[in-house]
């Protein structure tokens, strides 16, 4: 128990920087957004992301299949025809903070560095659920809910697993809209209370050991979204 509030604490020490989400509009299109989502935040809302920062854009069917995507790369993203569930992979590159600030450069490329990271950043959006869909669908730091989303209703306490290459980790605090809410156990699991209607945000952070030239750690951030009616 301990251990646990040791880690919620250092997790609130630190809340993500930035939300990344997806929202769904009518027709089927899902647009990619960048900024502060979660209550927890303050600021604009939406912020403006470089094109390039997105690395991948997958799509899966509601059996769990890997399927085709239509998206333009471009600011925002736009998907057309959103499969079952959309997975995105989204990075500013390598941060480095020195005595002049932060510069968004690898260790070795700036003078006197202090702290060098960097950043990967992963958003889920799903519209349906079924059994297949219970388990990871990529190698990335993923969160996947062990549950029917399209029956969750505000105020249900729910289940979810989360992964990295596949495999459950423990000790991750995961949080909700933007506040920690629990860690996740030996099997990679956590519970969490569904507070309100609309766009949900569960959120998770994994940090890595960097090479120690480029950067001194790797840090994986990855998001679920779906809409309780």
């Amino acid at each position: 128990m301990k251990r646990a509030v040791i880690l919620i604490m250092l997790y609130a020490a630190a809340l993500y920087a930035h939300d990344l989400w997806i929202c769904p509009h009518e027709g089927g299109v899902y647009t990619l957004h960048y900024g502060h989502l979660g209550h927890a935040h303050k600021g604009k809302k939406t912020l403006k992301y470089k094109a390039e920062f997105i690395k991948e854009v997958m799509g899966f069917d509601k059996s769990g299949n890997r399927v085709n995507v239509n998206y333009e790369k471009e600011y925002p993203l736009k998907i057309s025809k959103g499969p079952a569930v959309v997975f995105v992979v989204f990075s500013t590159g390598y941060w480095t903070k020195t005595v002049e600030g932060e510069k968004n450069l690898p260790k070795d490329s700036v003078d006197m560095p202090i702290k060098s990271w960097l950043s990967y950043e992963y958003v889920k959006y799903m519209n349906t659920w079924n059994k297949s869909l219970a388990k990871p669908l990529t190698e990335y730091l993923e969160i996947t809910p062990l549950f029917d989303i399209n029956r969750v209703k505000k105020g249900d306490k729910v289940t979810f697993l989360v992964t990295f290459k596949g495999k459950p980790i423990r000790d991750v605090v995961v949080a909700y809209d933007g506040k920690p809410r629990g860690t996740t156990d030996e099997e990679g699991k956590v519970n969490i209370r569904i507070m309100k209607k609309g766009l949900q945000l569960i959120q998770a952070t994994y940090k890595e050991k960097g090479d120690g030239k480029k950067t001194d750690e790797i840090i994986h951030t990855t998001a679920l979204n779906w809409e309780v009616k």
